[in-house]
């Protein structure tokens, strides 16, 4: 699974040319280095024209059926190998598909002493996509809220000793791909996949507080003798 995220340089100029974005509107986000299920998110979506366009969903898919004052799952995540059929994922997976910015994520490694984070980011922790999901689901009064969830897939050969997910991290020939409303369901499958192109760091255990959130976190961890 993915459970806490990073985005550490979302510097909206460096957005804008990596993802293609028509303009920097909703991109300008301080730094997180701790996200969390239920905190807005940064996400790249295509409107009705095409173009690539950044905004703010939230972590947490509500389907645009649930009322969200009343639904009480919290669909942070949503399966590669199910997302095509489950009642949750389907319609998000068949029109409502989103890149979920990001530059590393946290796991916990089992040890000897207990679970220990770890950073997990691509070479030069540069910034790069999930495979998202979104959904608009609409209140009584009616306002909307905006939405979106991980897509995750079996660990690459580095994450598997940590864990047996992963979020799908796409590759940034692969984004127009998954964007592109009229790519099959066959070719999307096939996007689901991990990447081994990842490294590991020791973090500090200060992460485990959701209500942590600075650059000390993805520091590893002071060692006295």
């Amino acid at each position: 699974m993915c459970g806490r995220y990073t985005l550490t340089d979302p510097d909206p100029r460096l957005l804008r040319f990596r993802f293609g974005l028509r303009e920097s509107v909703g991109i300008d986000q301080p730094p997180r280095y701790n996200i969390a299920p239920t905190d807005p998110v940064l996400a790249v979506r295509v409107d009705e024209r095409g173009e690539r366009n950044a905004g703010i969903l939230r972590w947490g898919l509500l389907p645009h059926y649930a009322d969200p004052d009343a639904f009480d799952r919290l669909l942070i995540n949503a399966r590669a190998e199910t997302v095509a059929d489950a009642p949750a994922f389907r319609d998000a997976f068949a029109t409502n598909r989103c890149l979920i910015v990001a530059d590393g994520f946290y796991e916990w490694r089992e040890t000897e002493t207990g679970k220990k984070p770890v950073w997990i980011t691509r070479p030069g922790r540069e910034p790069f996509a999930f495979a998202g999901l979104w959904a608009r689901a609409r209140r009584g009064d009616g306002s909307s809220v905006h939405s979106c969830a991980i897509v995750t897939c079996p660990p690459a050969e580095v994450v598997a000793p940590i864990h047996d997910r992963m979020p799908v991290i796409l590759p940034e020939e692969a984004e127009s791909r998954w964007l592109d409303p009229g790519t099959g369901e066959g070719e999307l499958m096939e996007l689901l996949v991990p990447t081994d192109e990842l490294e590991v760091t020791e973090v500090s255990d200060a992460v485990n507080d959701v209500r942590q959130d600075a650059p000390a976190l993805i520091e590893p961890p002071l060692r006295l003798f």
